[in-house]
């Protein structure tokens, strides 16, 4: 299988950006201070059989709860089609000065599919004074998106996005590794390479994909360990219903990494 970046796309994943980029920017109008790619596409690793669209968007004020309304249908209709779509709104004003964790004004993902769905059956949804939303996931979202993010529509990333403290950044991609430890057999893929890429920011101070996450740790990985890694990273760029995992060797690899990620914390 095949992986891509934004520059090398097949014509199916770059029409969908577009289309629904395209979109966004006639919703937000006036408000729209830019949308930015970030995850796989960004960094080349997109593999269209599992892989979402990773996208942020950057408004100057929050949305109002009409255009929330209108932004909730589009992401139903523009998400799996073909390719599921992850996206948070973000108002600059919300965005600098830096906060931890972030709050965020709207977001969207297959996970949220049926919660939008919900919502929308209610006309009073959003409220006109909705709640701030918080994420800590969007420490590491915005810290890929400044270090290897693309602009799509608006300002360039460098004048958008705040550096964010390496403690922030840290206390995101550490925030569910153990949680993925404890049901590593129900998603082996994911939790290897989470952990790797953050094994591969602890020790070597890289930004890094969860696929060159995998290869760094490979190659400074024990041989009981590495069987794990090489199983992931084969099913990452392949299948991933195809690979099969080892409990054996799933158990060596979370012991190792347990103990690795605690003496550089």
């Amino acid at each position: 299988m095949s992986q891509f970046g934004w520059h090398d796309c097949p014509i199916s994943v770059r029409t969908q950006v577009e289309n629904f980029t395209d979109e966004i920017t006639s919703l937000l109008t006036g408000n729209l201070g830019g949308i930015y790619l970030h995850g796989s596409l960004a960094m080349a690793c997109f593999n269209p059989q599992h892989s979402d669209l990773d996208l942020l968007v950057i408004t100057h004020t929050p949305i109002s709860a009409a255009i929330k309304r209108q932004l909730a249908r589009l992401h139903l209709i523009a998400s799996n089609a073909p390719h599921p779509i992850e996206i948070s709104y973000l108002p600059h004003s919300d965005l600098v000065p830096w906060r931890y964790p972030p709050p965020f004004d709207l977001h969207y993902s297959e996970a949220w599919r049926i919660q939008t769905e919900q919502a929308l059956q209610d006309e009073q949804w959003p409220p006109a004074n909705d709640r701030l939303m918080y994420d800590p996931d969007l420490a590491a979202h915005v810290t890929i998106t400044k270090a290897r993010g693309i602009c799509l529509v608006g300002a360039p990333v460098a004048q958008i996005f705040p550096d964010v403290p390496k403690a922030d950044y840290l206390a995101s991609i550490l925030g569910d590794i153990q949680d993925a430890f404890d049901s590593i057999l129900d998603n082996p893929v994911y939790a290897i390479l989470n952990a790797c890429r953050v094994d591969t920011y602890l020790h070597a101070g890289l930004i890094c994909s969860k696929q060159e996450g995998g290869a760094w740790t490979l190659a400074h990985a024990p041989p009981a360990v590495q069987p794990a890694i090489t199983a992931a990273l084969a099913s990452y760029a392949g299948d991933q219903a195809d690979t099969q995992f080892e409990p054996a060797t799933v158990a060596a690899f979370v012991a190792y990494m347990q103990q690795r990620l605690a003496s550089a914390e």
